[in-house]
């Protein structure tokens, strides 16, 4: 039998047998699954890029599919714990929270993509990301150390967001400098901001001056960093995020910040201490105040008529300052390849995809703000009314902690700061207790370098 199938075989013409081998290899390709990245991260920054219409063009052109995951912080880091287990495929891209950096390094979680940016199999060679991008940001947003993490999904700042319809008024004019002695003009120092915020300050009309976000939880915080850059002071006393120092946030200069933001409260809504992002947004969106700080990404929100009875009377103006230096916040998102990714190189050529001028701009234009420079130079993206001052914001903003303590550092001074801001606490004795509260957390990896005053 074996004899007679050999010799069967043996008078198959040569043509016909390749022909199918040749056959049974196309019904193999056919059959096999294409590759599949999934990309993990929130859904109110994703959207920039969904939005874009961008990803199924991708998607034809590599044969690569792209799975867009709505997930937070606390669900990916949650999810990457776990790792991969049955019926989870894992993350091959996510998109986080620079801050989170050093937690997620610490427990082995990502991978540096310095290896792909040295394979020219892998990266696209017309990216020069050391030229194409702001060098300050992307190294603090996505570098840790000297290694090389991830780029930028999108930067983030405060504004100084104001009714310009009301400064630029004949009226208010007119009053506003019988009563100050001095032209209305948008505020540059913290004097000047309460001047206006008093001015403005009509609780008859249910309209006030300014507004906070005293609601403890994240706004909270980030808010109250701003005064802090403002009057020239800090948490710990580092160059970049992923350094340890001093501990610095009960210094003089904080202490006269958080008085100064307490000063606010007086001249905003009443509910203003249930304020979270949302809450502030729609006091400025609703007509309810005449200015106040908000995220970079809410502004787009302000311009759209459809929701927001301001569209068109705003002014956007980098946050005033008690020192001789204006300072801004620098914050964002980056994306970032977890190293239980089962197709890394797939996931790091999407990247550059997404770094791309044609698909930074349009995310940009989505309501994101690129760390691209040339995205800047878009007609489009010049005539944004907050283009100016993101741009103004670049060089002057400040790093924040990216360590792997940074978490905890951020839920102490969460609920140190809502106790201060419901006067459970004087600005003296709650930045002294989260100055030992720093301490606890980093152990010798950072000193008090003010003394603390009594606490118990």
């Amino acid at each position: 039998m074996k004899r007679l199938c050999r010799n069967a075989w043996a008078k198959i013409p040569l043509l016909a047998l390749l022909s199918l081998i040749g056959l049974q290899t196309g019904c193999s390709s056919r059959t096999a699954q294409p590759v599949t990245i999934r990309l993990a991260g929130d859904d109110w920054f994703l959207k920039s890029l969904t939005k874009t219409g961008l990803i199924p063009g991708y998607e034809a052109k590599t044969g690569v599919r792209v799975e867009v995951l709505d997930r937070n912080d606390r669900k990916i880091m949650a999810d990457l714990d776990h790792g991969t287990i049955a019926g989870n495929a894992g993350y091959d891209i996510v998109v986080m929270r620079h801050r989170l950096l050093g937690a997620l390094i610490q427990k082995h979680q990502l991978q540096p993509i310095d290896s792909f940016l040295a394979d020219s199999s892998v990266h696209d060679a017309s990216f020069q990301p050391q030229q194409q991008l702001f060098p300050n940001w992307w190294r603090d947003l996505s570098w840790y150390g000297d290694k090389i993490y991830g780029y930028p999904y999108t930067g983030l700042t405060a504004y100084l967001c104001y009714r310009k319809d009301l400064l630029d008024d004949p009226e208010n004019k007119r009053k506003f400098k019988e009563r100050y002695h001095r032209e209305i003009a948008v505020p540059s120092n913290w004097k000047e901001y309460m001047q206006l915020a008093a001015f403005f300050t009509r609780p008859q009309e249910h309209f006030y001056g300014t507004y906070i976000s005293g609601k403890q939880g994240l706004a909270l915080w980030y808010e109250w960093l701003n005064l802090v850059y403002s009057f020239g002071g800090d948490i710990l006393d580092t160059q970049h995020g992923w350094e340890y120092g001093d501990i610095v946030v009960n210094s003089p200069q904080n202490v006269a910040a958080t008085e100064q933001y307490l000063r606010l409260i007086a001249l905003s809504p009443p509910d203003t201490l249930n304020y979270g992002w949302n809450e502030a947004q729609a006091a400025l969106q609703e007509g309810h105040a005449f200015m106040g700080l908000l995220w970079s990404d809410q502004a787009y929100l302000l311009e759209d008529a459809a929701t927001s009875k301001v569209a068109g009377k705003i002014g956007y103006s980098l946050i005033p300052s008690n020192t001789s230096q204006r300072a801004s916040q620098m914050e964002g998102l980056t994306y970032l390849i977890p190293t239980q990714s089962q197709h890394p190189k797939e996931a790091y050529r999407f990247i550059e995809w997404a770094m791309s001028n044609q698909v930074q701009t349009q995310q940009t234009l989505h309501g994101s703000s690129s760390i691209r420079t040339s995205v800047y130079e878009d007609p489009m993206v010049k005539e944004k009314p907050y283009t100016s001052v993101f741009l103004a914001s670049v060089p002057i903003a400040k790093a924040k902690p990216t360590i792997p303590e940074s978490a905890q550092m951020t839920e102490a001074a969460e609920r140190r700061l809502s106790e201060i801001v419901t006067g459970k606490e004087s600005p003296q004795s709650g930045l002294d207790k989260l100055a030992l509260d720093l301490q606890t957390i980093l152990g010798s990896k950072g000193k008090l370098r003010y003394p603390v005053h009594g606490t118990s």
